[in-house]
């Protein structure tokens, strides 16, 4: 078996080896995954991070065999939380990457990641901040993505969609989720009452059917945070959330799952 590491900022997963097929969802620069069957121009691969499958383009990711694999696993790794500069190499024009991305610590220097004797090393050198109040720290990630257009399979601050936002929220936080909405909800423990809740708690909504298709974070009992054509707050009343922007109602609030505790 071999595997892959993310070499460019952000590589789309297809449902099959075209670009013009459905975008399933984004692997983030780092991230590292097996390579299950590998074609001319693409690979369908597993993510390590949350299981994804899919087809990528084989020019924008690394395949590695299982010993680099392993020594670059067992590297000190930082989740960047913030937009960074990428250095490839004796390139002076940085890439940037998203929040979420990984940066695996195993080159000559501190800030650098070394896959097949490539270079890739962090612009700025920054000391990573301990997150003393991980709720806090939630809801201060989730607010940088304010007005993120949504994005069907996005992970990023350039599209993203609700599940996924509120993945790599979570993952800047060191709380893994699955990638999709109903696998999310099998994760923490239900809050029976939204005036029980805490801000960074998970809310998730029905369709009219009674079933679960959307997920935000809560800010307050009462209030959360979503992607819904964009990044943006909503009300619960009643248990219906209501769209402030076209003050209307959408989904109805079905469950609340602590996942921090």
């Amino acid at each position: 078996m071999s595997f892959g590491i993310a070499t460019t900022a952000i590589i789309p997963v297809r449902d099959e080896p075209r670009h013009q097929s459905e975008m399933k969802s984004q692997i983030l620069f780092g991230e590292m995954m097996n390579v299950l069957q590998t074609e001319t121009l693409w690979s369908k691969i597993k993510l390590d991070f949350d299981g994804t499958e899919g087809w990528i383009n084989n020019e924008m990711f690394q395949i590695i065999n299982a010993t680099q694999y392993n020594t670059i696993k067992q590297a000190k790794t930082i989740i960047l939380d913030t937009i960074s500069e990428i250095l490839i190499g004796n390139d002076s024009h940085p890439m940037r990457v998203m929040p979420g991305s990984e940066l695996h610590l195993n080159g000559p220097q501190s800030n650098q990641m070394d896959i097949c004797n490539q270079l890739f090393s962090l612009k700025y050198r920054t000391s990573i901040p301990i997150k003393k109040n991980t709720r806090h720290s939630v809801i201060s990630k989730a607010i940088e993505y304010l007005n993120a257009p949504y994005l069907w399979g996005g992970r990023s601050l350039y599209g993203v969609d609700c599940s996924a936002f509120t993945q790599i929220v979570y993952k800047q936080n060191n709380i893994i989720l699955p990638r999709e909405v109903e696998n999310q909800f099998s994760i923490g423990k239900i809050i029976n009452d939204m005036e029980q809740s805490m801000p960074g708690d998970l809310a998730f909504m029905a369709n009219n059917d009674g079933q679960i298709c959307h997920v935000g974070i809560v800010i307050e009992p009462f209030k959360i945070i979503h992607a819904d054509s964009f990044v943006r707050f909503a009300f619960i009343d009643n248990n219906t959330v209501y769209n402030i922007h076209n003050q209307s109602n959408t989904y109805k609030l079905k469950y609340i799952r602590n996942v921090i505790d």
